[in-house]
């Protein structure tokens, strides 16, 4: 049994999640940690709101308010969209109302402090006159210097440089948009080109283990190549975040992209503590067995797979992310989801509407793994109309009425079909669906293994199971009006099995609905995390009870 630690990208409160957001770190972090706990692996799902984010106090001025009620706001409905779509992580820190968040990042800081592994530089930093503040990220607002793209002040999400604290092209200040002027500021700086040795020898380790994705790949081989790797600031002048504790800084905070990796260490220690052994986090966080598995955007690569690792290293003795799984833009109807613009599905509004487990599947199936993909309501709608309420139920009502009709809700015995009474080679008496059943755990087992994850492709494999699984009641159909019985019997006895199959491997993606039908299946269901256990030999043999029939799950959009 491994040790997993799973997170995902801490997201900004400054509006609920949309459907954007839902598709890519926070659904393929929940899915991997179902995935693993299945398989029998000791699993923490950890995370935490980025409430000392400078996008907080931008986004209290537009609403009227301050930092501190937009934070607790917008976090708690992040926090109740992620639990609508079953996609809650084990501890969520708050770290505005959790003093551990603070205590890890400063204590973090202070070793690196102590250590030598930081400098102080004079840096070019934009001023804006008439609001008479220092702009930073969420404050300032121009085109990266690298591809032209329209960027904040810190990092560009089309192509996932760091900008040079002063290099944005064009800069308007957010609060009053007039053009800022660059003076020069004392700021604590982490020289990151010092680890160039350091992390291409853990690149090189990691991916030997884990197929890190191509984009991904590209970008670190592409930065490595700019040149010497960039000084990145870890402090600015500021009166919200969590303060430098050092004499000498006062008004200074902390930038949150420093502090992110330490926010995944503190979550862990919140959770060992709820579960009773607060030291239980340094044991993970220290043992080189535990596999960290980090899920970002792409416009988040420097921070989780540059700069972290780098400052994981200096600090010494923790264990280093073993896979960063980044995903792509999810546009909606052809466009960029925009918070701004107000283009965008809230998640907590439309998952109210629509069967979570509905959403989740399709978001799996078109979510932006490797490249842009789109949502549409249409697209959607087909994805519940025709595989979900469609061919799934469609197939599980066939299978479930013809067991009542011909076998009394009872899964017959097709085990000695080898050799029929007509006299005809029955091994293959199962059809379609026993040669399903017998490949599909070991295809999702390869589509959601940490290595080479992709909940793309599993939802691919299972939408095609079930696909062939309906096409082949035709087949069945004609058997038992015409066919040998024993032959009918263990056709339909595989139909069964696969049935139940699915329900189990099914359940990273859609949970509500493989606990529903595991139930009512008679599979184990664990009482703790509501999951069927991972199929191991038959699930459902002979001689098993199932229901005449179980009510519709999906329903198709109105």
């Amino acid at each position: 049994m491994t040790a997993y630690v799973v997170t995902s990208a801490p997201p900004n409160p400054n509006g609920d999640l949309h459907l954007g957001h839902l598709s890519g770190p926070f659904l393929g972090a929940d899915v991997l940690t179902r995935h693993l706990r299945q398989r029998g692996h000791d699993v923490r799902h950890v995370g935490y709101s980025d409430e000392h984010s400078c996008y907080v106090p931008r986004r209290a001025a537009e609403i009227g308010s301050t930092a501190y009620p937009t934070a607790r706001l917008f976090g708690d409905r992040m926090e109740e969209t992620l639990s609508l779509g079953a996609m809650h992580h084990d501890w969520f820190t708050r770290p505005l109302t959790d003093p551990v968040h603070t205590e890890f990042v400063q204590r973090f800081f202070l070793d690196l402090w102590e250590s030598g592994a930081l400098e102080v530089q004079e840096l070019p930093v934009f001023h804006c006159g008439p609001c008479d503040r220092y702009l930073y990220e969420a404050e300032v607002r121009g085109c990266c210097q690298f591809c032209a793209e329209p960027s904040d002040g810190v990092y560009c999400e089309a192509c996932g440089l760091p900008q040079d604290p002063a290099g944005l092209a064009d800069p308007k200040c957010t609060a009053c948009w007039t053009a800022p002027a660059t003076r020069t500021l004392r700021r604590i700086v982490f020289p990151l080109e010092q680890r160039r040795g350091e992390l291409a020898a853990y690149y090189a380790e990691a991916q030997a283990r884990a197929e890190w994705r191509p984009r991904l790949v590209a970008y670190l081989q592409g930065l490595f190549a700019r040149g010497p790797l960039p000084d990145t600031p870890v402090s600015r002048e500021a009166g919200y975040g969590i303060p430098v504790p050092l004499p000498g800084w006062e008004g200074h905070v902390l930038d949150t992209w420093f502090s992110g990796i330490w926010g995944y260490a503190a979550a862990t220690a919140r959770l060992s503590e709820a579960n009773g052994d607060r030291s239980e986090w340094e044991r993970l966080w220290t043992d080189p067995e535990t596999r960290i598995v980090n899920f970002i955007g792409f416009d988040c690569s420097f921070s989780h797979a540059v700069l972290w690792p780098a400052l994981l290293l200096a600090r010494g003795g923790l264990t280093l992310p073993a896979q960063v799984v980044t995903n792509e833009f999810y546009r909606l109807e052809g466009d960029k989801f925009s918070t701004s613009r107000g283009h965008a599905i809230w998640g907590g509004e439309f998952l109210r509407r629509v069967n979570a487990d509905a959403l989740r599947f399709h978001l799996c199936l078109t979510g932006p793994e490797r490249a842009q993909n789109n949502f549409s309501m249409k697209e959607f709608a087909d994805t519940v109309s025709t595989v979900l309420a469609g061919s799934l139920e469609r197939w599980t009502d066939t299978v479930l009425d013809l067991l009542a009709r011909d076998f009394d809700s009872t899964v017959p015995d097709g085990a000695d079909d080898g050799d029929g009474a007509d006299g005809a080679d029955d091994g293959d008496a199962g059809g379609p669906a026993a040669a399903e059943r017998a490949a599909l755990p070991g295809r999702i087992a390869d589509a959601l293994g940490a290595g080479a994850f992709s909940p793309q492709r599993a939802a691919d494999v299972l939408a095609t199971a079930v696909e062939r699984a309906d096409a082949d009641l035709r087949e069945l159909a004609l058997l038992r009006a015409s066919g040998p019985r024993a032959r009918y019997a263990a056709r339909l006895a595989a139909h069964a099995e696969l049935l139940a199959a699915v329900a189990a491997t099914a359940a990273p993606l859609m949970p509500g609905w493989s606990a529903f039908l595991a139930e009512r299946l008679g599979l184990p269901v664990d009482l703790a995390t509501r999951m069927p256990a991972w199929p191991q030999g038959r699930l459902l043999p002979a001689g098993s009870t199932l229901p005449a029939s179980v009510p519709l799950y999906f329903h198709e959009l109105s």
